[in-house]
Formats: C-alpha cells, structure tokens, sequence
C-alpha cells in the first residue's frame, strides 16, 4: 500500500476536525514521546484546542521544562529579554498531561517530590514511596487523595456533559 500525501487545509465538518485534532495530538505526543527517548533529550509540546482546553506533555516533565525555558535567559521571558525571568506554569502532572488547566506552580520540587515524580514517569510505582520516611509517606498519601477526588469529580462533570448533549 502506498502512503498518499494528505492536503492540508482546514476540516469544515465539527465532528470530523475535532476526531483529527485528537488523533494528530495523540500521535504528536508519541512522536515526542519517541524522541526523547532515542534521543536522551528533553522536549514539551503545548496544545490549546478550538475549545480552549489545554493539552501538553513534557519529557521528563512538562512543569520542570516550561519553568526552565521561562526562567532561561534567553527565552521570551528570560532577563536578555526584560522580562521577569521567574514566573512559573503548572499544567497538570508531567511526562503526559492531558487536559490539564494552567495555574501558578508552587515552590521549585523538593529533592523528594523529583524522585517521587521521576519513578512514577518511569512507571516505577515501587521506587517512588520505598524510602519515604512515614512523614513524607503520609503527605503523599493525603495528596493522592485529593488527586482521586479530582478525578472522580471530573468524571461526573463529563457523564452530567455527556446527558446534557446525549
């Protein structure tokens, strides 16, 4: 089978544009995915659909790289050019947020939380919390918590949605 060349133009049709804006964004992030890891280098990919909603994925994490291109000399926000060099974005969790909602980052990440998030991008549950002190155990615990609630009433705004347009 040979691969056609697809024209690209803007999709009239709603339902169609929004199917290919979800497939191009997942295929997007696997490709960044992809790349940074055949690479060993860093990448983040930052989205807003016609709706508004927020989509982004960073590699290691999409905070850490977004507060370090804005903190970057160099960069648009950067002292070179007269901005204020620390202003600080949190998208949602790293590695993969999807849907996420843009609001002030705390602090920078204690040396616990990196390791905390690194095991868990690397799908490495065990690592994460096996030499927490009961403490820092705690904390993560009651932080899960209210990511479980977050979810569950997420879920039940998209079900009241999914009535509301079904």
């Amino acid at each position: 089978m040979v691969r056609r060349r697809v024209e690209i133009k803007a999709i009239e049709e709603k339902a169609k544009r929004h199917t290919t804006f979800t497939k191009r964004r997942q295929g997007l992030f696997k490709k960044t995915r992809d790349y940074c890891t055949l690479s060993d280098s860093q990448a983040a990919v930052i989205v807003f659909s016609a709706a508004g909603n927020f989509f982004g994925l960073g590699h290691p994490s999409l905070n850490v790289l977004v507060n370090r291109y804005i903190s970057h000399p160099k960069s648009v926000f950067g002292k070179e050019a007269g901005g204020a060099g620390g202003s600080r974005v949190h998208g949602g969790g790293g590695g993969g947020v999807e849907d996420g909602r843009a609001e002030p980052l705390p602090l920078p990440l204690t040396e616990t939380e990196r390791r905390i998030v690194e095991a868990i991008e690397r799908k490495r549950w065990d690592s994460a919390v096996r030499d927490l002190v009961p403490e820092e155990l705690n904390e993560l615990a009651a932080e899960v918590e209210k990511i479980k609630l977050m979810v569950v009433a997420r879920r039940k705004e998209i079900k009241g949605k999914s009535k509301v347009d079904g």
